[in-house]
C-alpha cells in the first residue's frame, strides 16, 4: 500500500498538465477587449511601414508584429514572388499550386503578425546565384514598376528590403532589395511610369529605406557601423501575453510547406534585427537614425504635417478633437469594458467624417488634401471596425453550399448578435454576386435578441475560382487579370453581404464575405469562400504518357483515364470524348455519362493509339464533354485541383483536362520490376510506370521483413529519409539488399540525411547545387552502364531541362564513392565544378546510387533526357 503521506503529492501530479497541442493562438482571434485595444492603437497611429521580400518566409514577422500590434502602424509586406519555384515538404503541390499554397500560408502568417499582403508579377523560377540573371528573367523595368506601383498605392513612411547584398542565399533576395532601393526614389518621380499617374496614382516619396544586413542578421545581431540600426523585438506585449519574438516565430511556423520549425521559443529567448540605411530624404545620409521612424510624427495629429507649416488651425483642432475622443474611448474601457467605449468611438467616427468633408474648404494644396484624406479614409474604416468590436457584434453570412456553379440555387443565412449598450438597428442589407430578389433584412435587436435573415438566391455570373495570375511564356513574370486589384493575394470573392446599421447613433456599413462552414476531424471547424467550379469537373491521368518510339509502328497504345465529377444539383447527362492528333485512334470514340446527383463521379478508360508514322515528339490530348441538346463546340474540358491543409483555407486551381503523350527514344528491359519508397511531394513513381516498368510501393511491413530480392532496383523517393521513420529504422535492409546484388537509388535528401550513416560508407549531404538548367554536364565514367545501357546518354540528353540541374549534392564522402558526372554553373557566386550530383558506391555484389540530379522535377515536365537517364538507372539491376 502506498504511504498516506504521498497521496497529496500524487494528487498534485495528477491535476497538473503539460501544455496542450496546437499552442499558437492567432492575434486575429483574440477576445473583444484585446482586439479593441489593438484597434485603438491603429486608430491613433498614422504611420505606415512596408517590408519587401523575394519570397514567402523572407519577412521579419517579429518586426511586423511590433510595429503593427505594438505601435499601431499600418504594416505591409510586398513579396516579389509567391515562392512557386521552391519545394513542398507537406504535399504534392508544385509550381502554380505551390504558389497558391504559399500565398495562403502568408495569409495564415499575417493572422499573427497583422501585416497586409501584396505581390509583384515576378515568378520564383528557382534558386539563382546571380542578381543579373534574376533581373533579366523577371524583367528589371517591369518589376521595378510593380514595386513603384505598390509604394504609390500604399504610401509607406519607411521601407525595408531583404537582403543588402553579398553572396549568401539565393540572389532573388539581393535582386528584390536592389529594386526596392531604386523604387524608393522612382516612386516619387512623376516621370517614372507615367501610365500609373494617368491611372490616378500619385507620386510618393518615403522618408527612408533600409535593408536587412546579412552579415549581422540573427540572434547576436549588433550594429557595427554608422549606417546600421539594431532593432530589438524582444519586448513583452502585455495585451497578447508574449514577446514580439514569440509572435514572430509563431507566425513563421505557418510556413509549413517550407519545413519551418514548429518549436516555439522558450522563456528568455530574444532576437534583434540589424538594418542598413540605404537611402534617406530625412536626416543625415549614411547615418542610421536611433529608430526607423525617427523624425516622423506618426500620431493621428501628425497628419497635419502634410499641410505644411503652419497647418490650418481648423485642421489641427479637428485632428486633436478626434484624438481626444479616441482617448476617452480608451479610458472608458478600463471602467466599463468595451461597451463603455462606444460613445467615444461613435464621436471619433463622426468627427473623422466631418473632417473629410471639410477638407475641401480648408486652405490646403491639392497634394496635401489628398495625403490627409488618404489616411483619414483608413481611420474611418478603423473607427467603424472598432465600434463593431466594442458592441461585441457577431455577424455571419453563410451559404448552404461552398462549391457552386453559375446559376445554381443557394440559401443564404444572415445571423447576428451583440453585447452592446443599446439596440442595433439594421436598415437594409445588400447582396453582391447573386441573382434574384433579396430581402431587406431590416431589423432592430438588443443584447437579448438576435438577427436572422434568410434568402433563396442564385449564384450570379462569376469566373471560376482560380489564381488571377498567369505565367508568361517569354519571361519569369505573370500577367495579372486586369479586373483584380493589383497585387492582392487572391481575387476578392464576388459573393458579399453588406449590412447597413446604426450603432450609438453612427451609421456603419459592415461587409461580410459569404462563407460556407464545415468540420474537419483534425482541424475542427473550417470556413471557405464560395468556390465557383465548372458544371463538370474533368481530370485526365496520367499527366504525361510516354510511348517508346520503337513500339509505335507496332500499334502500341496507352490507356488514358478521364474522371468526371458532376457539379450540377440533381440528374444530368453528358457525352465524353478525347481530342487527339489527326490519324490517331481512340477506343471508345465517345462515352455516355449519366449522373443522378451532385458530386457523383465516373471514370472512363480510353485506349489511345498513335499513328504508325508518328515521330518523336509531344502530342496534346484533351478531354471534351458535351451535354444533350447543345449544338455548340464544347471546347476542351477543365477540372480543378484543391489546395487545402488544416492551417490554411481551401483554394482551387483550375486545370485543363488534358495530358501530353510523348514519343521518346527510350528502352527498358522487359519484365523490369522496381520497388519504390515514396517520399515527399513525389511524382517519380508515375514516370517509372510510364516506362512500362512493373512498379510496387514498398510499405513499412515490406521494408521491415519482406522479400526485397524480388526487385531489380529499389528507389527511395524525394527526401524520403526526412519523412519516413520506417526507412531510417530499416535502412540496413536496403544496404543488405545492395550487398546481395541489388541496386539502391537514393534521390536527393536534405540535411536530415546527415544525422546517421545511411549510405554504405561515410557521406554527408551538402548545400551544393547547380541552378542553370543548361549548365554543361561532363560524364566522368563515360563507359559506365548508366550512360550506355540500354540507352545511349549523349549531349542531347541534357537539353531541355527546366529550372535547374540538381540540388543537395553529396558532399564530404568516403573515397569508395565514385562520381559519375561533373557540372559547372556559369555564375560567379557558384564558381567551380560541382560533383556529388550522381554518385555510385559498389557494395558487395550490388550498387548504391545517390541522385542529386533533379529528375523529380524533370520527369513531370516531360524532359526526354530525364526519362532516358531514369531508364538506365533502373536497368542497372540487369547489368550485374
Amino acid at each position: 500500500m502506498r504511504p498516506a503521506r504521498l497521496i497529496p503529492l500524487l494528487a498534485l501530479a495528477l491535476t497538473a498538465s503539460v501544455a496542450g497541442q496546437l499552442r499558437v493562438q492567432p492575434v486575429a482571434e483574440h477576445p473583444d477587449e484585446t482586439a479593441l485595444r489593438l484597434m485603438l492603437r491603429k486608430l491613433k497611429s498614422s504611420g505606415t511601414f512596408m517590408q519587401t521580400a523575394a519570397h514567402p518566409d523572407d519577412e521579419d514577422n517579429a518586426l511586423l508584429a511590433m510595429l503593427g500590434h505594438g505601435q499601431g502602424m499600418r504594416t505591409i509586406l510586398a513579396s516579389a514572388t509567391r515562392g512557386d519555384g521552391g519545394q513542398n515538404e507537406i504535399g504534392p503541390e508544385l509550381f502554380q499550386a505551390l504558389g497558391v499554397l504559399r500565398t495562403e500560408e502568408l495569409l495564415a502568417v499575417h493572422r499573427f503578425d497583422g501585416a497586409e499582403q501584396f505581390f509583384t508579377r515576378a515568378i520564383d523560377f528557382g534558386y539563382s546565384f546571380s542578381v543579373e540573371e534574376t533581373l533579366e528573367k523577371w524583367g528589371h523595368e517591369e518589376i521595378l514598376g510593380d514595386f513603384v506601383r505598390l509604394i504609390r498605392m500604399t504610401r509607406p513612411d519607411v521601407i525595408a528590403g531583404f537582403l543588402c547584398g553579398g553572396t549568401g542565399g539565393g540572389q532573388h533576395h539581393q535582386a528584390s532589395a536592389l529594386i526596392t532601393r531604386e523604387a524608393f526614389r522612382a516612386a516619387a518621380d512623376p516621370g517614372k511610369y507615367p501610365d500609373q499617374i494617368e491611372e490616378g496614382l500619385r507620386p510618393w516619396q518615403a522618408a527612408r529605406v533600409f535593408c536587412t544586413d546579412f552579415s549581422t542578421f540573427g540572434p547576436k545581431a549588433r550594429a557595427g557601423g554608422p549606417d546600421l540600426l539594431t532593432v530589438s523585438v524582444s519586448q513583452f506585449e502585455p495585451l497578447l501575453g508574449r514577446t514580439y519574438t514569440e509572435l514572430g516565430i509563431e507566425a513563421r511556423s505557418m510556413h509549413k510547406c517550407q519545413g519551418t520549425s514548429q518549436l516555439l521559443p522558450l522563456p528568455g529567448a530574444g532576437m534583434s534585427r540589424t538594418y542598413r540605411l540605404q537611402d534617406t530624404v530625412l536626416g543625415q545620409p549614411g547615418v542610421a537614425p536611433p529608430t526607423m521612424f525617427e523624425g516622423i510624427d506618426t500620431s493621428l495629429s501628425g497628419l497635419a504635417r502634410f499641410a505644411g507649416s503652419p497647418p490650418p488651425p481648423a485642421l489641427v483642432s479637428a485632428l486633436q478633437a478626434i484624438a481626444a475622443a479616441i482617448d476617452r474611448a480608451e479610458r472608458a474601457i478600463d471602467g466599463g469594458g468595451p461597451p463603455a467605449a462606444t460613445p467615444g468611438l461613435a464621436e471619433s467616427l463622426g468627427r473623422i467624417r466631418t473632417l473629410r468633408t471639410g477638407l475641401s474648404a480648408m486652405d490646403l494644396s491639392d497634394a496635401a488634401r489628398f495625403e490627409i484624406d488618404f489616411r483619414l479614409d483608413q481611420k474611418e474604416r478603423q473607427a467603424e471596425r472598432a465600434l463593431v468590436i466594442a458592441y461585441g457584434l457577431r455577424l455571419e453570412a453563410l451559404a448552404n453550399d461552398g462549391v457552386v456553379t453559375v446559376g445554381q440555387p443557394v440559401r443564404l443565412s444572415i445571423l447576428g448578435s451583440h453585447g452592446g449598450p443599446d439596440d442595433v438597428t439594421v436598415s437594409r442589407a445588400t447582396f453582391a454576386g447573386f441573382d434574384g430578389e433579396a430581402p431587406a433584412c431590416a431589423a432592430s435587436f438588443g443584447r437579448a435578441g438576435s438577427l436572422k435573415c434568410e434568402a433563396d438566391l442564385r449564384v450570379g455570373k462569376a469566373p471560376y475560382s482560380t489564381p488571377y495570375w498567369t505565367p508568361r511564356a517569354d519571361a519569369a513574370r505573370y500577367d495579372f487579370d486586369p479586373d483584380v486589384p493589383f497585387g492582392v493575394p487572391f481575387r476578392p470573392s464576388p459573393f458579399r453581404v453588406t449590412l447597413h446599421m446604426r450603432l450609438s447613433g453612427a451609421e456603419v456599413a459592415v461587409e461580410r464575405v459569404v462563407q460556407y462552414r464545415y468540420d474537419d476531424i483534425l482541424a475542427g471547424e473550417k470556413r471557405m469562400e464560395l468556390k465557383v467550379v465548372p458544371p463538370f469537373a474533368v481530370s485526365v491521368a496520367p499527366q504525361i504518357a510516354v510511348v517508346p518510339r520503337a513500339v509505335v509502328p507496332e500499334g502500341s497504345s496507352r490507356s488514358i483515364e478521364v474522371a468526371v465529377s458532376n457539379s450540377f444539383k440533381g440528374d444530368t447527362s453528358a457525352t465524353l470524348a478525347l481530342r487527339v492528333p489527326q490519324g490517331w485512334r481512340v477506343t471508345p470514340l465517345t462515352a455516355p455519362l449519366h449522373f443522378s446527383r451532385e458530386d457523383e463521379a465516373a471514370t472512363v478508360a480510353f485506349e489511345v493509339t498513335p499513328a504508325r508514322d508518328a515521330g518523336v515528339g509531344e502530342y496534346p490530348i484533351a478531354a471534351r464533354i458535351q451535354t444533350p441538346g447543345s449544338s455548340s463546340d464544347p471546347g476542351d474540358a477543365v477540372g480543378f485541383q484543391v489546395v487545402e491543409y488544416p492551417h490554411i483555407h481551401r483554394r482551387h486551381v483550375i486545370e485543363p483536362a488534358a495530358t501530353r503523350l510523348k514519343i521518346i527514344d527510350v528502352t527498358v528491359p522487359e519484365g523490369l520490376r522496381v520497388g519504390y519508397i515514396v517520399g515527399v511531394g513525389d511524382q517519380v513513381p508515375q514516370a517509372i510506370e510510364q516506362l512500362g516498368v512493373e512498379l510496387e510501393a514498398i510499405g513499412s511491413r515490406q521494408l521491415a521483413s519482406g522479400n526485397l530480392a524480388r526487385y531489380d532496383a529499389i528507389v527511395t523517393g524525394v527526401r524520403a529519409y526526412e519523412r519516413r521513420p520506417d526507412l531510417r529504422a530499416n535502412n540496413h535492409r536496403l544496404l543488405e539488399y545492395a550487398r546481395n546484388g541489388g541496386v539502391v537509388i537514393v534521390q536527393y535528401n536534405k540535411f536530415e540525411f546527415n544525422e546517421a550513416q545511411y549510405g554504405p560508407y561515410p557521406a554527408r549531404v551538402s548545400a551544393n547545387r547547380v541552378t542553370d538548367e543548361s549548365a554543361p554536364v561532363e560524364a566522368l565514367v563515360p563507359d559506365h552502364p548508366v550512360f550506355t545501357t540500354p540507352n545511349r546518354i549523349g549531349p542531347e540528353a541534357w537539353s531541355g531541362w527546366v529550372q535547374e540541374r540538381g540540388l543537395y549534392f553529396l558532399g564530404d564522402r568516403d573515397e569508395r564513392y565514385t562520381d559519375l558526372v561533373r557540372l559547372q554553373d556559369p555564375f560567379e557566386y557558384n564558381a567551380g565544378p560541382k560533383t556529388g550530383a550522381l554518385v555510385e558506391a559498389r557494395i558487395g555484389k550490388g550498387r548504391w546510387i545517390y541522385l542529386g540530379l533533379g529528375l523529380w522535377r524533370q520527369l513531370p515536365a516531360g524532359t526526354d533526357g530525364a526519362y532516358r537517364l531514369l531508364a538506365n538507372l533502373l536497368s542497372l539491376g540487369r547489368a550485374r
